[in-house]
């Protein structure tokens, strides 16, 4: 929540919060996809900006964050398998960093992963961005390492998955079995 000074004289005033306003979740299908483009644009660079916006028009579903009409944050998420559920990319947009968006967005993904009768959900980050793993770790995932059991065996291995979620050298995979 935002503050705002109720005396607008410019003394210290105590302030009371502003109420947020509401942000809706919606599925973007087809060329909706589109707008999801400059939420994408802004959270990555490089190789990840082309991959996101290329798996932007293939992927599963497509779920936005809309504020006034525009979109400003977006999850890009895969069924790699009946039961596997992939968050590939959570973005959002700059100006609406740190409002709890991507948070909301992977709660909304692991929901939906649910729904659709999905036993594991996986996502990846460079294993630099501190941030990311965070939230993912917040919401009960975990590092998956590569000898690890397959997530029908009991662990959380992505045997046979990993090509398929396209990582690269130093990123981190994290599971959760949902």
């Amino acid at each position: 929540m935002a503050e705002e000074d109720l005396a607008g004289d410019g003394r210290e005033r105590p302030r009371v919060p502003r109420p947020t306003p509401a942000v809706e979740l919606i599925d973007l299908t087809g060329d909706d996809r589109e707008r999801a483009v400059p939420a994408l644009k802004d959270g990555f660079e490089g190789i990840y900006r082309w991959h996101a916006k290329r798996t932007l028009r293939s992927a599963t579903w497509v779920r936005a964050a809309i504020l006034h009409d525009e979109v400003v944050a977006v999850s890009v998420l895969e069924r790699l398998d009946p039961e596997v559920g992939y968050v590939y990319y959570l973005s959002t947009a700059q100006t609406h960093r740190r409002e709890g968006l991507g948070g909301l967005l992977l709660d909304d993904a692991l929901a939906l992963f649910r729904r659709e009768h999905a036993v594991v959900a996986y996502g990846a980050a460079e294993e630099d961005n501190a941030a990311s793993i965070a939230l993912f770790r917040t919401r009960g995932f975990r590092t998956v390492e590569r000898k690890e059991l397959g997530y029908r065996e009991g662990g959380l291995g992505a045997w046979g998955l990993r090509s398929r979620m396209t990582l690269v050298g130093g990123e981190v995979l994290l599971g959760l079995r949902l």
